[in-house]
């Protein structure tokens, strides 16, 4: 159920000012194939929600991305709780920084709402700190750069602790799929991060001296890759993709790209908005698929029709687009791409003996078949046994991301779903387990903690899915203390002040005062080489700022 906000709009994912006081439902049209929404709420939300300072809650919140930031907007905004927002890296925002294209500058206008939430006098940042290490030996935790401290020490000193940390690693295929460490294959995940200056990703290095790449999947990601590997590298210096970044991939040689998917046209997971900006490029021409399959595609659609039943929109309006193909003519356009359907991946195959000795030469695939109608979304495929190897030298596997338990609560992690168990974000271990975590109210076992975006739901949707996800997630710890009274000890927990002795590490503490230092420097930088901003990417670098 979707709870009472403060009257906002919401474009995109991000929250901008009042636009009206009426009380409406939610309403959420997609436009160009990404999810838009309004939401519009009495005024009468912010009064009811005032408290005094001692009766507000003390909540750290996990995780400074979009989910953490917007939990910590429906806390702070509706006066309920003081929040310290606990960030591993010394710079916030998580995905709206790292994740998003950056040609997709639009998408990160959420931040302007996340500083606006940070100005509050109820909100603290405090970035360079990792929770949930006790698991570590003594040598891994010297070994980090950043501070850290237990997750059960914050459940000492807050009212509530907001898991919010997303999913920092990809689903392992290495069962299923050989040759994964070979020397040109890369992680789709990686390769965004390194692209947008992840200080953890800065190593990468990716060989891009081939003429062909294959990217595995089709979802965002895979044609955010794609798009990037096209690009004339002209229009991608005016956005803020890291000077590093651009050099190699001025240097790159790739021409072809295939973009390859087990499933078919109408399983597809990506928008038609990345497929129109693929479409689109003056550097790139789209080359169809086999004949034989657009002819099936045709005759299921005329099926549909003789039966009076329609092809859903999105998938119409990309067959579409298949059908029309892009804008470039086959004599300007340089380089090249394809969607290839109905291919799962087997192995990457290696010019060495082994994969330590040999790079990338091949990936091979086995041919699949649809169990069911060609346009349905939910059909599922079977292997064939026949192979299909595609030479190249640049390999990209964009197939899920993985998410995480922190120490102590492995107990309550659903491998199946890729999240914490959980019940409208409240933290709920099995119904034989005991409790996992001492701690305040142990009685209760896991009361007072809670989820919100990807460890709440599993790593996938946009960012507009997170916001309400957030919302829904920070009204539940409203309701558990002004409806069921579960937060029994209210004023006496010391916060922040309460964990600063107990942080292992003596690096340097990150505020909001110290990122808005190097937010301007940043820009600084930028400004200077004619674009927005120019990261630091390194933590080392990050921190010498200060």
């Amino acid at each position: 159920m979707f709870r009472t906000i403060p009257p906002v709009t919401i474009l995109r994912g991000c929250i901008v000012d009042n636009l009206s006081s009426l009380s409406i439902a939610r309403y959420q049209p997609k436009l160009n194939g990404h999810i838009y929404g309004c939401i519009y709420h009495c005024q009468s939300y912010a009064r009811r929600g005032i408290s005094s300072s001692a009766d507000k809650l003390k909540v750290a919140v996990v995780g400074s991305g979009p989910a953490g930031f917007y939990t910590a907007y429906r806390l702070v905004s509706g006066n309920h709780a003081k929040v310290d927002m606990y960030e591993r890296l010394p710079v916030p925002f998580g995905l709206a920084r790292f994740g998003v294209a950056p040609d997709h500058p639009e998408v990160k206008n959420c931040q302007e709402k996340f500083e606006e939430v940070a100005q509050s006098k109820d909100f603290q940042f405090l970035g360079n700190i990792t929770v949930g290490l006790k698991k570590q030996s003594t040598d891994q935790l010297s070994a980090l750069t950043t501070n850290y401290v237990d997750l059960d020490v914050l459940r000492q000193n807050y009212d509530a602790v907001v898991l919010s940390y997303g999913a920092d690693s990809d689903k392992d295929v290495s069962s299923s799929i050989q040759g994964t460490d070979i020397r040109g294959v890369y992680s789709a995940r990686q390769f965004v991060g390194w692209y947008n200056g992840h200080p953890d990703y800065q190593s990468l290095d990716p060989i891009l001296s081939g003429d062909q790449a294959v990217v595995v999947g089709h979802g965002n990601v895979a044609l955010d890759v794609a798009r990037m590997l096209l690009s004339d590298i002209d229009d991608l210096r005016k956005t803020d993709m890291t000077e590093h970044a651009l050099a190699i991939l001025a240097k790159s040689n790739i021409k072809s790209v295939h973009i390859v998917g087990r499933r078919g046209p109408g399983q597809v997971s990506f928008t038609n908005k990345e497929v129109r900006e693929l479409m689109t490029l003056r550097s790139a021409k789209f080359i169809p698929p086999p004949a034989e399959l657009m002819s099936a595609i045709a005759k299921e659609v005329q099926d549909l029709a003789a039966l009076k039943k329609s092809v859903p929109r999105a998938i119409k309006r990309f067959l579409q687009l298949l059908q029309n193909g892009s804008g470039s003519s086959s004599d300007g356009a340089l380089k090249s791409f394809t969607f290839d359907f109905l291919l799962t991946p087997k192995a990457f195959l290696s010019d060495g003996s082994t994969s330590a000795d040999g790079s990338l030469v091949a990936s091979e695939f086995e041919h699949t078949h649809l169990q069911g109608p060609l346009l349905d979304p939910s059909t599922k495929v079977v292997g064939t046994a026949e192979l299909k190897t595609i030479p190249c030298s640049t390999a990209f596997l964009s197939i899920g991301y993985q998410t995480r338990a922190l120490d102590g609560l492995e107990s309550i992690y659903d491998v199946r779903n890729n999240c914490l168990i959980n019940s409208e974000g409240r933290i709920a271990p099995p119904s034989s387990s005991p409790s996992v975590l001492s701690g305040p109210d142990d009685n209760l076992g896991l009361a007072g903690i809670y989820a919100s975006g990807w460890i709440k739901r599993g790593p996938s949707g946009v960012i507009a899915e997170t916001m309400y996800d957030a919302f829904d997630t920070a009204s539940a710890i409203v309701d558990d203390n002004t409806s069921q009274g579960l937060f029994t000890s209210l004023g006496s927990r010391a916060g922040w002040s309460g964990v600063r002795p107990h942080i292992v590490g003596s690096a340097p503490i990150v505020t909001w005062a110290d990122w808005l230092r190097i937010d301007n420097l940043e820009r600084e930088r930028g400004k200077a080489i004619g674009k927005e901003r120019e990261k630091f990417t390194t933590t080392t670098d990050i921190i010498a700022q200060l």
